[in-house]
């Protein structure tokens, strides 16, 4: 018997110092982009721990959040309705809404009093250190009710399992040629097809709610419709909860997790003001260092013959196009000229103090000019071996 309880009231209290589903990706380093989470958007290990210790606030959702939910909504419904009929997902739904409208007008409503049906929205369940709340769990209580074969995957009515609905415009939902991680892939039905960060929300879910099934049903197009079936991991899930006992050790002592630093911006959080010296490295940092220079440096000099390339390329393409604004082939254009029309740009601030003490001064006392805050980045001075 799974062990969840429904939402009453703001279940946002419940979560504030809690590890979430939707924070998992946000401490799992994307393996395309070693520099960022599956999270993406900034968000890293030390923005989590920032955020549950309140030295951090989280970016409000706006209105793709906002439609992201919507359109969730909808993707629950017409997976019930394939599954259960149209009548049992129009009471899913109807309930769904009443429990949302009454709740925010009275913000003390009980959930438990909008479930009509075997598909239980606003239901969670939480320990000491994380929470989940996914958008369906399905009871399972039936145990007669056998399964059905919908959407390209089967869905057995005798057990329980979750729902976790998305939704995307098209290009969220493309999965990049070459890309394991990212978009989804239409052909494949089993959790290899989802985004890796969605994976590990759904896998997190099932490991605290035990539970061996969850569909992921997406609404991309806003008319394109399809299922993925993911099944319990109990390796990955093992990790997983490892992850987030670690985490929560560190919120709980309020010590930042600094060995989970992925980027330069991580680090300059965990350590805004710098040494009075400098450190000789030897060993295994020493080697890690070189290793990381000598990519920068091979790095610097692609990029920079790969830009001598494209305008070595537009400068020939000139030569083809001569005064002719355009040349095309049988199956379309080539290239073309554009024409820039000229523009006025306002002159550098050190040029104006320079030139113009009196326009400076004048831009002083109507406030417009601003004064950025102190920074820092990276500089790699190390040039070969044999510097």
């Amino acid at each position: 018997m799974m062990n969840y309880w429904y939402i009453k009231g703001d279940f946002h209290k419940q979560r504030s110092g809690r590890i979430g589903a939707s924070d998992v990706p946000a401490l799992i380093p994307d393996p395309e982009r070693p520099t960022e989470t599956l999270a993406g958007y900034g968000r890293t290990p030390i923005t989590v721990w920032q955020e549950k210790t309140g030295r951090r606030t989280r970016e409000p959702a706006g209105l793709p959040a906002e439609m992201g939910h919507y359109l969730e909504d909808k993707a629950c419904e017409l997976f019930i309705r394939g599954v259960s009929g149209q009548e049992v997902a129009e009471q899913h739904i109807h309930d769904r809404r009443a429990f949302e409208f009454a709740n925010r007008a009275a913000g003390s409503e009980d959930a438990v009093e909008y479930q009509r049906t075997a598909y239980h929205h606003h239901a969670q369940y939480y320990t000491d250190e994380a929470i989940v709340h996914p958008d369906v769990i399905y009871d399972g209580a039936d145990k007669d009710a056998g399964y059905v074969d919908v959407f390209g995957v089967r869905v057995r009515l005798d057990k329980p399992f979750l729902l976790e609905a998305k939704s995307a415009n098209h290009w969220a939902a493309f999965r990049p040629e070459g890309s394991v991680v990212r978009g989804y892939d239409l052909k494949l039905k089993t959790w290899q097809g989802i985004p890796l960060k969605h994976y590990m929300q759904i896998q997190f879910q099932l490991a605290i709610l035990d539970v061996k099934n969850c569909y992921l049903p997406l609404l991309h197009d806003t008319s394109s419709f399809h299922v993925w079936k993911i099944r319990a991991n109990e390796k990955h899930q093992g990790r997983l909860i490892d992850i987030v006992g670690k985490m929560a050790w560190h919120i709980k002592h309020d010590r930042p997790p600094a060995d989970m630093a992925i980027n330069a911006d991580d680090i300059i959080a965990l350590y805004p003001t710098l040494g009075d010296d400098f450190v000789v490295l030897n060993g295994e940092e020493r080697d890690q260092a070189v290793l990381l220079a000598s990519e920068y440096r091979t790095a610097e000099a692609q990029e920079k013959r790969w830009r001598e390339k494209k305008k070595d390329a537009a400068d020939a393409m000139a030569v083809l196009l001569k005064d002719r604004p355009e040349i095309r082939d049988g199956e379309g254009p080539i290239a073309k000229w554009t024409e820039k029309a000229g523009y006025e740009k306002v002159t550098s601030l050190a040029k104006i103090k320079e030139s113009d003490q009196n326009a400076y001064r004048y831009l002083q006392r109507k406030g417009l000019i601003e004064t950025t805050k102190d920074s820092r980045y990276v500089s790699i001075n190390w040039k070969g071996e044999n510097d």
